[in-house]
């Protein structure tokens, strides 16, 4: 699937227990969301999703979550398969 995956901090930047929602959005519409903390959201990006960047990349996209709270990574092919298994619900287009 090839798609946009977009993460926001829902909690306050001085929040002691930051959350987390994540979406990944495909071209047809269909998406995959969750909240999840910070632990969960950084074993997310780095060991469940096989992300076609740079350890580089990822590094300072991370950094840049961090400080500022959004971060969006546009054309970002990911499998469905990964997506559930890393405990992101499935919404359909439209739904």
């Amino acid at each position: 699937m090839h798609g946009t995956l977009d993460i926001r901090r829902n909690s306050k930047l001085t929040s002691t227990i930051p959350v987390y929602q994540v979406r990944y959005e495909d071209l047809a519409g269909n998406s995959f969301m969750g909240s999840m903390n910070s632990d969960d959201l950084h074993e997310l990006l780095y060991r469940k999703l096989a992300m076609d960047i740079t350890d580089y990349e990822l590094d300072r996209d991370y950094d840049r979550l961090i400080r500022e709270g959004h971060i969006t990574l546009p054309e970002i092919d990911l499998r469905e398969n990964e997506l559930a298994g890393a405990g992101l619900k499935y919404l359909p287009a439209g739904g």
